[in-house]
């Protein structure tokens, strides 16, 4: 009988461990599949595709594919355009919204520790456009404010834009990468890089 006890006993606690492991680890889901999960806890990753700031919280707009996810954090984060973060949080409602209010965020990768050829970036513009992005190419052109980066067999071509007191010591036909504000220009129908902020730069490719 004793036994029979004790195997009752060592069933309920391994259940009980089981739901409190289920409480304590959300699951991690899909962006596309938030619906599903109105009202309970979960973990998402994504890029940062957008961010909103006031005095005491940020919301940032992660992308995972076709699908974004907007997240609420109380204080702010040290996340950027085209980092790649998971987040833990409760799905709820902000309106007729539905929005992830933050537990944690945690970086998985920083948008420049993610280095792409420039027909990489052309072919999946969609992905990428409005991030920062870590771009390498070859200088071919460099005027007053701006050069072109191509990539070896010049079948791509994209405009970079610098700033007036920016330091720049580049030639043409050399190997370089551009960290940039990938960006598009509805009045001329293209696509451009824009360096503009302080994480922003160029170097040489050995």
């Amino acid at each position: 009988m004793k036994k029979y006890a004790y195997l009752a006993g060592s069933i309920t606690c391994i259940l009980f461990l089981y739901f409190l492991s289920a409480i304590s680890h959300p699951p991690e889901i899909s962006i596309s599949d938030l619906e599903k999960y109105e009202g309970k806890r979960v973990v998402v990753e994504g890029m940062v595709v957008d961010k909103e700031f006031n005095e005491k919280s940020e919301i940032i707009t992660l992308k995972d594919g076709n699908h974004s996810a907007r997240i609420f954090i109380r204080g702010s984060t040290e996340a950027s355009y085209g980092d790649i973060v998971k987040v833990t949080g409760r799905v709820g409602r902000y309106g007729n919204q539905l929005e992830i209010f933050s537990e944690s965020v945690e970086m998985r990768e920083k948008w420049d520790e993610r280095s792409m050829p420039l027909w990489e970036l052309s072919e999946n513009f969609e992905k990428y456009l409005g991030t920062n992005v870590n771009v390498t190419g070859y200088v071919n052109g460099v005027h007053t404010r701006y050069f072109y980066l191509t990539d070896f067999e010049r079948e791509y071509r994209i405009k970079v834009f610098y700033p007036e007191n920016f330091s720049m010591e580049i030639e043409n036909y050399e190997h370089i990468y551009v960290k940039a504000l990938f960006k598009y220009d509805s009045k001329n129908i293209c696509m451009y890089l824009e360096i503009k902020e302080k994480e922003h730069g160029i170097g040489k490719v050995d």
